[in-house]
């Protein structure tokens, strides 16, 4: 069987006709009919009851008409990629992001799509830095933005900036009518801590601002709970302590109801957020989207990495045309 097979099936069974369908694959019929019967015989099923006006599925056709019309787009963006690979080109890029950071990263994709409007974003949600790691060293992303740990060996981690920490309490409690709340008003409230393995740079930042006060938190352990679950949500809302966190999703486009979001105002109460992309990487897409990552938030380490990743009249020329294919 090949994706000849594979594409006859599906001409036929959408048109219903072995005629319409030679048309549409600009194909004469007998070798169209050569490759249905092929496919029948080598899968051992009926895929069509013929008549005269024309053809008609059979159960088992009917049951396998998506698988092949999943096959044929895997194939057709293999072939795609493949091209791709082949000719330096891309117009997708496929960007990694990790939870509260979509405000940041819509100012980089505005950015982009002005600089390059033929190039598509696909958005991945990366909800911890080990995944990030993997999905960008097996290509299935080309870019990400996420907070630490991050390798550093294999990828090219650029610090971006730096983000505050937040504070999710009831909203009964007499600190939720605050615009910020400090560490050391927050000693007295129960602290909610999520699995370390989730993010352990948080988990350690979040008791190391405590130490560092001298202060011991209360600390109730939610197994399986979080600030971006409703589980979590519902242990905050019933006054059993706060958790101090990031990027918590709750104050658009209305604040959510029994709890209150509120930032750490101490100076330290803050956590990197990065971008990082392979070593070595070629693509001018690439280079292109983190020449619109540096002048959102402008980076000398950014710009050295942009620049080494081809060399400057290379990198202009195949961005000039990614902007001309528009």
């Amino acid at each position: 069987m090949d994706f000849r097979h594979l594409r006859a099936f599906i001409a036929v069974a959408e048109t219903l006709s072995v005629t319409k369908a030679a048309a549409r694959l600009h194909i004469s019929q007998p070798p169209l009919s050569r490759h249905i019967h092929q496919l029948e015989s080598e899968l051992g099923v009926t895929l069509f009851i013929r008549h005269r006006q024309g053809v008609t599925l059979t159960d088992a056709g009917r049951r396998l008409l998506e698988k092949a019309r999943a096959l044929d787009a895997a194939a057709a963006s293999f072939y795609e990629a493949a091209r791709q690979a082949a000719s330096g080109q891309s117009n997708t890029i496929r960007v990694g992001i990790a939870w509260g950071l979509w405000d940041a990263v819509n100012r980089i994709r505005v950015e982009f799509a002005r600089q390059c409007p033929a190039v598509t974003i696909e958005a991945r949600d990366a909800f911890c830095s080990e995944k990030c790691e993997q999905a960008l060293k097996d290509y299935s992303l080309d870019v990400a933005f996420a907070r630490p740990p991050l390798d550093s060996g294999s990828l090219v981690v650029v610090p971006l900036f730096q983000e505050r920490l937040q504070a999710v309490l009831s909203a009964e409690s007499p600190l939720a009518a605050n615009a910020s709340v400090s560490i050391g008003e927050l000693a007295s409230v129960p602290l909610l801590l999520w699995e370390r393995h989730i993010s352990p740079v948080l988990y350690d930042r979040v008791l190391d601002l405590y130490a560092r006060r001298g202060l011991t938190p209360t600390m109730v352990t939610t197994p399986g709970a979080g600030p971006y679950n409703h589980t979590g949500l519902m242990h905050v809302a019933s006054g059993k302590g706060t958790y101090v966190c990031l990027g918590v999703p709750l104050t658009s486009p209305r604040p959510a109801s029994g709890v209150a979001v509120l930032p750490v105002s101490d100076p330290d109460a803050t956590i990197e957020v990065c971008v990082a992309s392979r070593k070595g990487e070629t693509s001018p897409v690439v280079a292109s989207f983190l020449e619109s990552v540096g002048q959102v938030f402008p980076s000398e380490a950014l710009n050295n990495h942009r620049d080494s990743l081809s060399d400057s009249d290379t990198h202009r020329r195949k961005t000039e045309s990614l902007v001309a294919s528009a």
